[in-house]
């Protein structure tokens, strides 16, 4: 075969994979690469390199809910976690399998019958959706441990706008192409937009939807939580102020990187702004400062999503601001933000993060520290004698990866790692410089 022949149909291969990988048509891309991948079955080799910061895992927030109700409120602690998709088109329930996974690792093999879902509002805007979010409810046999796994669907933000070009993809245009390429413009046009209007004027409203689910997942209870209908949640409202003793995680894919990173600093910064004329807010900001976050970031795109973009307006003063005796400890906006970024190296679309990204293009107020997870999710074989993994895997299958969903259940470093990634993982603990 020649050269230039071998080399189109790897490029063929990786289009379909990537192409699919972001759009859903999963079953093409896999049988197209499985079918070209040599099918003899070896030892797992695929590698797991985990760097940083130890991981707490959300083991450790399930640890945390006591066996006899708190006394300001009445109720156990529990542990909440809110799922933020990235590019392409998403609907309701499309992080079931991760939730599952979860909850399976984590010993809650209870789970509430019904779901509750419902669209999400916001003040002033009125002339658009800001998305859906639907909870469910995992328990333990004896209902003493308990997640909340929310999942917000922002879709609907930039979906009426992206009806300006669906044009594109009707019998007008797309039989005047080739297969392939129908197929690659069909790709452009359903995730591309999301990069550019995220960018642009969808930015303040995906921001909005993402506060919104937050301020949801701060509800008191599950019983508190409406099941239905277009919600708003108010944040100024008394029965939210005394939540942040429960146990908050995030879970991002893709942009979803950027969006929850973006959304946390901009919903720290609006609070801190309205606090300076309401004392029972003031209260609230000063018990965030102490909260610790962590966002598990599957196929993360930060480094990516950072160019074009200007720094912070407060970069390069972590020292300054974070951790105890910090001299300007009283501007930051959390206690820590520990950002904790998977990517497969075979992932074209993610990155890990240098160290240096975390004190030059994060926001120094949010207090953030790093672990990086660099692991093959997608199985690494043989295309014409060449090694290959297939693209779809190696971006959508984190959530299929019990060594993915061990370190997020039980994180590393911390004495409870999970024994699969004990034995599947190295771990290089970064030391942090002396403040």
């Amino acid at each position: 075969m020649k050269v230039h022949s071998l080399q189109l149909m790897v490029s063929l291969v990786l289009l379909a994979g990537v192409v699919t990988s972001l759009t859903g048509c999963a079953g093409i891309s896999r049988g197209i690469t499985e079918a070209m991948l040599d099918s003899s079955k070896s030892e797992d080799t695929r590698v797991c390199y985990v760097r940083g910061r130890p991981v707490e895992g959300i083991q450790a927030a399930l640890d945390k809910q006591l066996p006899t109700p708190r006394e300001a409120t009445g109720r156990h602690r529990t542990l909440k976690v809110l799922m933020v998709h990235g590019i392409g088109s998403h609907q309701p329930g499309y992080s079931t399998r991760l939730a599952e996974n979860l909850a399976s690792s984590l010993a809650l093999n209870r789970v509430q019958e019904n779901y509750k879902e419902f669209s999400l509002s916001f003040p002033g805007v009125s002339d658009r959706e800001l998305g859906v979010i639907r909870f469910s409810r995992y328990l333990n046999p004896d209902s003493s441990r308990e997640m909340v796994f929310a999942e917000l669907t922002w879709d609907p933000i930039v979906e009426r706008e992206k009806q300006g070009i669906a044009f594109d993809n009707s019998g007008e245009y797309s039989f005047r192409r080739t297969p392939l390429n129908n197929t690659l413009k069909n790709f452009v046009n359903d995730t591309i937009p999301d990069v550019l209007m995220f960018n642009g004027s969808s930015r303040p409203l995906i921001q909005k939807s993402v506060a919104q689910s937050l301020c949801w997942v701060m509800s008191p209870t599950w019983d508190d939580l409406p099941n239905g209908g277009v919600q708003f949640c108010n944040g100024s409202d008394p029965r939210y102020r005394n939540e942040f003793d429960d146990e908050y995680v995030f879970i991002t894919h893709s942009l979803g990187s950027r969006i929850t990173v973006d959304a946390l600093q901009w919903i720290a910064e609006t609070a801190t702004e309205k606090a300076k004329s309401d004392p029972d807010l003031r209260a609230v900001v000063r018990r965030l400062q102490e909260k610790r976050f962590t966002v598990f970031m599957l196929s993360n795109q930060l480094p990516l999503l950072q160019l074009g973009q200007s720094p912070p307006k407060v970069h390069g003063r972590i020292k300054d601001i974070c951790g105890p005796g910090a001299p300007r400890a009283d501007e930051r906006l959390f206690g820590e933000t520990h950002l904790v970024a998977f990517s497969d190296p075979n992932d074209l679309f993610s990155y890990a993060i240098p160290p240096r990204y975390i004190d030059e293009q994060m926001d120094s107020r949010l207090c953030p520290t790093l672990t990086n997870v660099v692991l093959n999710v997608a199985e690494v074989g043989k295309f014409m004698g060449l090694g290959f993994a297939n693209p779809l895997a190696a971006h959508t299958e984190y959530d299929n990866d019990q060594r993915v969903i061990g370190l997020i259940a039980h994180g590393i470093g911390t004495g409870h790692t999970a024994p699969i990634v004990t034995d599947r993982c190295s771990w290089l603990e970064t030391v942090p410089e002396k403040k």
